[in-house]
């Protein structure tokens, strides 16, 4: 009984040593909490009724929490945040869909068997299909103005202008042998479509997302060197 102890005593002596020495590493510091305001104002524009401006708010605070110093929580205007960007979204055009339809015959060559000496025979399958493009155009008008308080703090205003053409190709009303389909360049079906909400989070991430990120991150980079 006493050497079972003892060995037990040995197991559990040397886990601890083991797991000492896993976290003699010195342990990560907890990232700080940034409270960021983002304010949104789009008047004239019949468009962005259509986008749910707290659900686009709390995208952007994601997408510029990515690798960060710290780590940004959305707040009100009046919870004193630290960071306050004031987006003013003057333009924002979705034009309306196009979509255009051709028939055409394809044919491709398909295995269907194998020869006495082992060798693939191939027979050329046909088929009459709709081919539909969809297409979608939009573009906006982003007036930022962002401002870091405290010391040294930041301020950085720019006016970015993108666009983005949704552009989506597929087949339908297949009649023939469906083989003559080539599955890595023609797809079946529609797929879901962008709404509001993604037209104008695509063109906000084409520019200015990655640059009041760029901006926040030397920023913040700059703030948490050890003073020299």
């Amino acid at each position: 009984m006493k050497n079972l102890k003892y060995i037990l005593l040995l197991i559990v002596t040397a886990s601890m040593a083991c797991n000492s020495s896993k976290s003699g590493r010195t342990p990560k510091v907890p990232k700080r909490e940034v409270p960021i305001a983002i304010n949104i104002k789009a008047q004239n524009n019949a468009t962005i009724n259509f986008v749910n401006t707290d659900y686009f708010a709390l995208q952007l605070v994601q997408d510029l929490d990515q690798f960060q110093e710290v780590n940004f929580s959305l707040v009100g205007a009046e919870d004193n945040p630290e960071v306050v960007l004031n987006l003013d979204i003057s333009s924002f055009t979705l034009w309306p869909r196009d979509e255009r339809m051709v028939r055409r015959r394809v044919s491709r060559s398909v295995p269907v068997g194998t020869d006495a000496a082992g060798k693939p025979i191939y027979q050329t399958v046909t088929a009459s299909v709709d081919i539909v493009q969809v297409q979608r155009r939009s573009n906006a008008r982003f007036v930022t103005n962002l401002t870091v308080k405290g010391t040294p703090g930041l301020k950085f205003q720019r006016t970015f202008v993108p666009n983005y053409n949704y552009v989506h190709t597929y087949v339908d009303n297949v009649q023939g042998d469906p083989r003559a389909l080539d599955p890595g360049v023609m797809t079946r079906g529609i797929e879901m479509e962008p709404l509001e909400n993604d037209y104008l989070l695509i063109l906000a991430r084409q520019e200015m997302v990655r640059r009041i990120s760029t901006e926040l991150r030397k920023y913040y980079d700059a703030q948490a060197k050890p003073a020299q």
